[in-house]
């Protein structure tokens, strides 16, 4: 089960959000919304019961369909939620990481800074970043070998990343390198093997994520 994640308009409402056809805290008829998502009434109405489940939608007679945006509670018990699974997860990573894995992951952080430092261009290093980060913190999730809860944590990602559009600053150069030298200090503790420091490291990071979210 992938709670609906895979569904064609789950999918191309986030599509949507993320390329700014749809905005958060919008309000939009349902036949507006098949426009922007180019489907028909009937996947739409799964769609939305898929994304009312999920809290990203609210459907209101007379009005239409609202959606989220992002209070303090909802980033905070995002953030929450993410830094209890990640860091489990990476006790367990620790545990059966290789070296050659932890060192294959710092060259390729090094060479995304080094990137990020020469193709200073959001839209450029937008995707191999995604990419790293994907790698980097799903490593930690996989370790679990647990099917729900990676479905679970997959569907906090796609929060996660829409909370990116509240401050697009938040994924400057700037702050895009600081998020990789962070990564590195998580990899240098467990190259020591050094569990606990990797984890403290890791909800460091976390709290710098979040931070440099919040603060404009």
């Amino acid at each position: 089960m992938d709670g609906g994640i895979t569904h064609p308009g789950f999918i191309g409402f986030m599509n949507a959000l993320i390329e700014g056809r749809l905005k958060l805290g919008q309000t939009v008829t349902q036949e507006e919304l098949c426009d922007v998502l180019g489907i028909s009434l009937s996947p739409l109405r799964e769609a939305v019961t898929l994304l009312e489940a999920e809290g990203l939608v609210q459907v209101r007679r007379r009005l239409g369909v609202v959606i989220f945006y992002p209070d303090v509670k909802f980033v905070g018990g995002t953030f929450q939620f993410r830094e209890l699974l990640e860091s489990e997860g990476l006790r367990r990573f620790a545990k059966t990481v290789s070296r050659e894995l932890v060192a294959t992951l710092k060259n390729r952080h090094e060479d995304i800074i080094q990137f990020v430092h020469q193709h200073p261009d959001t839209q450029t290093f937008v995707q191999p970043v995604k990419l790293l980060e994907q790698e980097f913190h799903g490593g930690f999730i996989a370790a679990f070998d647990n099917a729900q809860i990676t479905t679970n944590y997959l569907r906090l990602s796609q929060k996660m990343y829409l909370l990116r559009l509240i401050n697009p600053e938040a994924v400057n150069p700037s702050n895009t390198v600081k998020s990789m030298e962070e990564h590195l200090v998580v990899l240098d503790a467990l190259e020591a093997r050094d569990a606990e420091a990797a984890v403290d490291a890791l909800q460091k990071h976390l709290k710098g994520v979040l931070h440099r979210l919040i603060i404009r």
